[in-house]
Parts: structure tokens; sequence; C-alpha cells
């Protein structure tokens, strides 16, 4: 007999499965936004760990009940599911709340685009939001000619990636080269024939042009590829990925450039957006597109470099340490072997900044990053390297525009990305 999970006397409160795949290295950021929202509205949440077997039958690393799918329905009459990345088919949800005797299905909400959009409710990043800062990052090359490697076939977030990409470009006036061959897409499976693949669609790329990967494994590829092919980046190949996972972008050599998704935004807003259809089952909510947060440069775009090696050491050396205890100018220059005076004019004429400018802007962008997870302010201070909050609160407001307070209210209430 299945175990009993006792229910709530409350008759507002909503039961809600989470389904995620065993492995996934943007979704720790991701469900952090789901359990703030679910923990906010009183939810009960249950994660589901999915997998597929090799013939594609549906398995469950962890799930509320050892049983199927139809089990678990039975056991917790969920109102809604919010999927990931669709782990789990239309077709078997219906099946489920079937076998269970559930009067309805369960409202379904996919985060991440399903493989089949028509019909379907979804939040995902906005595609259009990352290519424009993707392209607005690679013009600053001056480059003519731009190009989009895809993940892999049948992917319609990469698909779309590359579309808006290609789009924006020929807007621009610049042109656009498409990876000839999707089946041969290097992201998903990497073998000799898609190797070959990426190879041969480089070399052939007129030079200098400026690509835009689908996602930061993809782009760790084309790196590799580039090295083996002998082109500079970002001198003959300028690279920009989506994600900014920090272990890939900052052990890829050069370091990797990457449009950071707000994914904690993306999880809250899907389960936001299933909160409200459960209040309001008859009215289907439309899609959802949450734009990105930033572009985190890094030395596969920082066109100084092919000005000034030394400012670029500097800018990387202050990317990777500008948040630790003590860190100052000083410590930048050093990097530079240069003198002070000397660094600082090569700096300035170089970049257009300051090194304390440049070191409060890395400061600042990763402040804005952690105040989105909810981190105190003072703690967020004492984290991003400084030692002082009033100087912390100073600084923000200097180069964001407004309070560190009024920052922080308006991108809760939804109002900021």
């Amino acid at each position: 007999m299945a175990k009993r999970i006792s229910r709530p006397l409350a008759s507002d409160s909503k039961t809600v499965l989470l389904a995620i795949p065993q492995v996934g290295e943007v979704l720790p950021r991701t469900l952090s936004g789901v359990y703030r929202l679910a923990k906010e509205r009183g939810w009960h949440l249950h994660t589901m760990v999915c997998t597929r077997d090799a013939s594609g039958g549906l398995g469950f690393v962890r799930a509320p009940e050892s049983g199927s799918l139809p089990d678990i329905f039975s056991l917790l009459k969920p109102d809604g599911v919010l999927d990931t990345l669709q782990i789990i088919l239309p077709d078997e949800i219906r099946a489920a709340a079937h076998a269970a005797g559930m009067r309805s299905d369960p409202l379904v909400v996919h985060i991440g685009s399903p493989a089949s959009t028509n019909g379907a409710v979804y939040v995902h990043g906005d595609p259009e939001s990352f290519a424009k800062l993707a392209l607005r990052e690679l013009l600053q090359s001056g480059f003519r000619d731009f190009a989009y490697v895809p993940y892999s076939p049948g992917e319609s977030w990469s698909v779309e990636r590359g579309e808006s990409f290609a789009r924006f470009v020929t807007l621009s006036g610049r042109r656009f080269h498409p990876f000839p061959d999707a089946a041969s897409a290097p992201g998903n499976v990497i073998d000799g024939n898609s190797r070959n693949a990426l190879l041969h669609f480089l070399a052939a790329l007129p030079k200098p042009c400026g690509v835009f990967a689908a996602n930061d494994i993809v782009g760790e590829i084309v790196l590799n590829a580039a090295r083996m092919l002998g082109f500079g980046v970002p001198g003959e190949l300028a690279v920009v990925s989506v994600d900014d996972l920090a272990h890939i972008c900052e052990a890829t050599r050069p370091t990797l450039s990457s449009v950071r998704r707000d994914l904690e935004e993306e999880g809250r807003a899907a389960a936001d957006l299933l909160d409200k259809w459960l209040d309001a089952p008859s009215r289907p909510p439309r899609p959802l597109a949450v734009p990105a947060v930033s572009l985190v440069r890094r030395a596969s775009t920082q066109f100084s470099a092919l000005q000034d090696e030394r400012v670029s050491r500097s800018q990387e050396f202050i990317r990777n340490h500008a948040c630790e205890e003590g860190f100052s100018p000083q410590d930048a220059i050093r990097t530079m072997f240069l003198s002070r005076s000397a660094a600082y004019n090569l700096f300035r004429s170089v970049t257009g900044r300051s090194i304390l400018q440049e070191i409060h802007a890395v400061r600042i962008e990763r402040a804005m990053e952690k105040l989105r997870t909810g981190l105190a302010p003072v703690a967020v201070a004492a984290e991003c390297g400084y030692s002082s909050y009033l100087d912390f609160r100073r600084v923000f407001r200097r180069v964001v525009g407004m309070p560190v307070g009024a920052w922080t209210k308006g991108v809760f209430r939804g109002k900021m990305v």
C-alpha cells in the first residue's frame, strides 16, 4: 500500500510537482527561483529527478513515491506541474492523471522551450536579448562578418538564438554566415564528424569574424577549434556564448565572454505563472521570455588585447580578483610591469576608464548578481571587497545611478532585469 502524505487543511494550498532532469548545469540557479516563490506562496512542492533509459522509458532518481508516474499522481493528486526542458511528455502526464482517477489533468508550465511549443505554456530565456547583447559586444570589434554555431539539431532554444542573431546582424548591415550542416552541430555529441564540420566551418569564415556560440559548452568547443586551427582570439575570431557558467568560462584559453541569463528569475517567473494560472484555470497564460541580465566580458572579446596585451592581462586579473579583501589598483598594476603613472595612463587610453573604475565596475556587477539571490546588502558589500557598507552604497549609486535599496526593490517587484 502506498505511503500516505498528510495534506494541509487549508483549501487554498496548492500541490505542485517539479520535474527536473538528472543533470543540468544551469539548474541550481533556476531552481532557487522556483523554491523561493513556492515558499512565499505556501505551496506543497515535490521534486522529481527524472531519467530516460535507452528505450526512452521514464524513471526516477528521486520522487515522492517509489512507483511509476501514475502512482505519484494517485498519491499526491497534484494541482500543477513545473516541467524542466520537457523531461515528462504531455501524453505521459495525461495518461498518469487518467490512471490516477483525477477529474482533470494538472496544469503544466514548462521551464525552457518544450520540444513542441504549440499551445504549451512555458517560460524561457529571451533569445532576442541574448542575441542583442552578443552582437553589441561583437560590434565593438569593427568586424563586418558574423557567424552562429548551434548546439544540436532539433533543439528549439538553439535554433531561436541563431535566428535572432542572424536577424540582428542583417539589420545592422553586416554579413551573417550560418552553420551549414545542422546535423553536425558540435554541442550535443562530440565525434569526428561534428568536430570536422566545425573546423571546416571556422576555417572557411572570412577573417576577422565575430562568432556567437549557442551556449558555453559550444563556446568552449569553438575556442578549442580556433586554437587547433591557429586562429588568434579575439584577433581573427571573437567569441561570445550564453549562460556564463564560471567553471567553463574562466577555464578556457582565452577566457570566454558570455551572456548572463537571469536563471533565478526564469525559475521564479515559471512558478509565478503556474500559481496565477491555478487561480484562474480557464485563462491559460502566454509564454514568457525573461531577458538576460548582462554580458560578462572576458578575454575572448577584450578587443583592447589587440592594442596592448598588458592592459588585457590587467583586465583579466581584475575580473578574477577584484572582490578579494584588500584588492587595490596597485595589485592590477603589478601585472602590467610598468610604473604606476605609465600603467594608469596606458589603461585609461585603451579602455576609457581608470583602473579603479574598472575594479568598481566588476565589483558592482558581482554585487548585483548576489542581490538578485536575496542576500542582504551588508553581506553583499563584504563579499564584493568593500570593507565599509557606506563605501559600497556610495559606489553602487554612482555606478548604477540609483541607491542600492531602490534597485533591489525594483528587482523583486519585477521591474528590472
